[in-house]
């Protein structure tokens, strides 16, 4: 079967991208607004995109509504502040990051909802996820806007101007993985756990 994007619903092309493209890794990203109120909410549209300079990106969506749609409060608040912190998830805190995935007014504070500590930022406002073991402070570098229909959306660009790692999940200095225990984003409501790895050595090129 071929297909082309042009020939599906959005919807229909959506599921094809999020089934196939798996897994993806999982931004929790924590925000101030423009008064100071928290948001929290985790996006799998996610990577790491540059080490020099160090970028983060990921891909909010419009939210769809009854009669339109709106910008999320991550993006508003990104716009507003420049800022964010994009924390990992591990298998332990999974359930916690699917309560604050939900199409919440821009008022609710997903910490709250989720029962969630917060552990001070060193250098951006807003807080990090205490139970994350490592936190990505950012700085906004660049958004670029894709469309103003649902399910278009945005790609926000943050440069790494600090990054908190908890020792437990430290070996020799290094991040170890298996006490990382991250999770990843399949596609509908699966999810995956990096519990089982194996090594490939890069074949040897002669120069």
């Amino acid at each position: 079967m071929d297909v082309r994007p042009d020939q599906l619903s959005h919807r229909e092309f959506y599921r094809i991208l999020i089934s196939s493209v798996a897994p993806r890794p999982i931004a929790w990203v924590s925000t101030l607004s423009r008064e100071g109120r928290p948001n929290l909410a985790p996006f799998s549209f996610f990577n790491v995109i540059s080490a020099k300079p160090p970028l983060l990106g990921f891909s909010p969506a419009l939210r769809r509504l009854e009669n339109g749609q709106e910008v999320k409060g991550t993006l508003l608040n990104i716009r507003h502040t420049g800022e964010f912190v994009v924390n990992v998830v591990t298998y332990e805190i999974a359930e916690a990051m699917n309560i604050t995935s939900g199409e919440y007014e821009h008022t609710v504070d997903e910490f709250e909802l989720a029962k969630l500590a917060t552990r001070p930022s060193e250098i951006v406002r807003p807080p990090q996820v205490a139970a994350s073991p490592v936190s990505f402070e950012c700085k906004l570098y660049q958004i670029i806007d894709f469309g103003t229909q649902p399910p278009s959306g945005s790609f926000v660009m943050g440069e790494i101007v600090s990054v908190h790692v908890e020792e437990n999940v430290l070996s020799e200095g290094q991040l170890d993985g298996n006490a990382l225990d991250l999770v990843g984003r399949m596609g509908g409501t699966q999810y995956s756990r990096t519990t089982e790895r194996f090594e490939i050595p890069r074949p040897p090129v002669k120069r």
